[in-house]
C-alpha cells in the first residue's frame, strides 16, 4: 500500500483517540503467486457455508434428489452426500413407522400436534363418521400404521407430492370404512365387531397393494371403538333387558317345575310307604 494512504489512515485514527494505535489494510501482495490460490481458497469456504452443498442422511429417512426440478428414481441411504448447489437438491422425508389415529375428540389432546399436524410420527384425526345401512349415524374409532416404501420413495413423490398421507392413506381409508359399515344395521355392529374388523382391514390393505409402484407398506389396521347413535344405544339395552327378564323367567319357570316333580316324588314315595 502506498505510504501516503497508511499515514492517512493512521492521522485519522490518531485524531479520533488520540492514540498511537496504526490502522492497516491487510496486504497479501507478499504472497506473489500463491495470493490467486488464497482467494480461491476463501471463495470455496463461503461457498460451502453459503450453499452447503451436502446433506446428512439419519437412519429411518431417505434422501430424494432433485435435478432442475427432476426427481432422481434412485434413492439416497442413510449417510453424507454431496450436490450441486442451484441446479441440484436433495429432499429429505422420513421412512419411519407412522400412525394415523382417528379418535374422538376428546382423545385427540393426547398427543402434541406440530405444524405438519403430526406428533413423533402419530397423525391425530376426527372420528370416522359414517352410515349404517339405514341411513343412521356411527362413528368408528379406528389406528392405520404404515410407512413410506423406500426403494419408491422418489416416484412418490413425484407423483403424489409431499402430502402424499392426506392424497393415499386417509380418503382410502374413509371410502373402506363407509363401505363396510354401510352394510349392516347400527345395532349389527357390535355383535359383528371381529367380521368388521377383518373386513376394513382387508379392504384397506387390498385398494393400497393395488396402487402402481408400492408406495407404502400397510402395517396395521386395528378398529378401536364402534360409537353408536344414543337412541340405538338405548334400543340395545331395552332389547338386552328383554332378553335378561325372559332369561330369568324360563330359570324360575325351570325351578318351579323341579320343585314340583321333587314334591311328586316325594308325594308318590310316601304314598307307596303307607301301601306297605
Amino acid at each position: 500500500m502506498p505510504a501516503d494512504l497508511n499515514d492517512y489512515f493512521n492521522k485519522k485514527n490518531s485524531d479520533k483517540k488520540g492514540g498511537n494505535l496504526n490502522f492497516k489494510i491487510p496486504n497479501f501482495g507478499g504472497m506473489g503467486k500463491f495470493s490467486g490460490v488464497f482467494y480461491v481458497i476463501i471463495a470455496l469456504i463461503a461457498l460451502l457455508v453459503i450453499a452447503k452443498p451436502f446433506v446428512t442422511i439419519q437412519s429411518g429417512e431417505v434422501g430424494i434428489k432433485s435435478n432442475l426440478g427432476k426427481y432422481d428414481p434412485t434413492p439416497l441411504g442413510a449417510g453424507l452426500h454431496f450436490f450441486v448447489p442451484f441446479i441440484q437438491d436433495v429432499f429429505v422425508v422420513d421412512t419411519r413407522t407412522r400412525i394415523i389415529n382417528y379418535t374422538s375428540s376428546e382423545d385427540m389432546s393426547a398427543g402434541i400436534a406440530t405444524k405438519s399436524g403430526t406428533a413423533g410420527g402419530i397423525i391425530s384425526k376426527n372420528s370416522l363418521s359414517v352410515l349404517d345401512s339405514r341411513n343412521l349415524p356411527v362413528s368408528i374409532d379406528i389406528t392405520v400404521q404404515y410407512r413410506l416404501n423406500e426403494a419408491t420413495a422418489p416416484n412418490t413423490i413425484a407423483e403424489w407430492g409431499f402430502l402424499w398421507e392426506d392424497k393415499i392413506i386417509d380418503p382410502r381409508v374413509k371410502d373402506v370404512v363407509r363401505s363396510v359399515i354401510g352394510n349392516y344395521a347400527a345395532e349389527e355392529l357390535p355383535t359383528k365387531r371381529d367380521k368388521i374388523a377383518k373386513a376394513i382391514d382387508d379392504g384397506i390393505r387390498k385398494n393400497i397393494e393395488s396402487l402402481s409402484n408400492s408406495p407404502v407398506d400397510l402395517l396395521a389396521v386395528q378398529l378401536r371403538e364402534i360409537i353408536l347413535p344414543a337412541k340405538v344405544k338405548e334400543q340395545i339395552e331395552r332389547v338386552q333387558i328383554a332378553k335378561q327378564e325372559a332369561e330369568r323367567t324360563k330359570y324360575e319357570v325351570e325351578r318351579a317345575n323341579q320343585e314340583a316333580l321333587k314334591k311328586a316324588a316325594l308325594a308318590k314315595g310316601n304314598a307307596d310307604a303307607v301301601k306297605i
